[in-house]
């Protein structure tokens, strides 16, 4: 129970929400100058709605950058390939891409202190991201990856957006 975060009460805008789970933002940020990890990871069930989340969080993010963790148009090279060379604090994507980051060794999540899923947010057929048997697979996959063993040392909290 330690390792969870509020649930969203539907009241926030995903900023609002952001702010409210993770008030010393302005510190992490400033202290994360490790490359290949990102301090807050999002998962998404789609490519498109990682954009919609990515552009509602401006109020929140301030200067940090923000890497955007899904298929469409990058390769998962050119990914592997930004995260080495660049310190990003923000990952927001899809399970099935953040999955495939950190089995490459490209993405690691020893740095990540917030796991939020886009947990309430339904598509045009009224799925949540559950709900939709390869996002419910990979996303657990993901999680018994690393993520689990992480919230248990207590380094990463879970939230539910």
């Amino acid at each position: 129970d330690s390792c969870f975060l509020p649930a969203n009460d539907l009241t926030h805008s995903f900023s609002s929400y952001l702010k409210e789970i993770c008030p010393k933002w302005a510190k992490l940020r400033k202290n994360h100058k490790e490359k290949k990890s990102v301090v807050m990871l999002v998962i998404c069930s789609s490519a498109l709605r990682s954009l919609e989340l990515i552009k509602s969080m401006t109020a929140f993010k301030g200067d940090c950058r923000v890497l955007k963790l899904f298929a469409k148009h990058k390769k998962i090279k050119e990914q592997l390939n930004m995260l080495e060379k660049g310190v990003f604090h923000i990952g927001v994507g899809t399970p099935g891409r953040v999955k495939a980051l950190v089995e490459q060794d490209g993405l690691c999540l020893d740095s990540t202190k917030y796991m939020i899923l886009d947990w309430n947010w339904r598509d045009q057929k009224l799925r949540r991201m559950m709900d939709i048997p390869e996002i419910k697979k990979e996303t657990i996959d993901l999680l018994e990856m690393s993520i689990i063993k992480l919230c248990r040392e207590g380094s990463v909290k879970l939230g539910l957006f």
